[in-house]
């Protein structure tokens, strides 16, 4: 069973992950908003279902493909 707190990790895994595919310490604060924005779209349970298939690396690949 995966957790909240397995979740709230992931998350941030991902957010984390997405920093870095955008340019790491340079993006500016209104960039990491909209990267916030963009994982906040996904509920928990959404995250939760996709977990067991995705890194948070190759989740934050898919997010950030524009």
């Amino acid at each position: 069973m995966i957790s909240k707190d397995d979740v709230d990790a992931y998350r941030q895994q991902v957010y984390e992950a997405m920093i870095r595919l955008r340019g790491g310490e340079s993006l500016n604060d209104e960039g990491r908003h909209e990267l916030q924005d963009i994982l906040k779209s996904f509920s928990d349970e959404e995250l939760k279902f996709g977990m067991p298939f995705n890194t948070p690396e190759e989740m934050a690949q898919m997010l950030t493909e524009q």
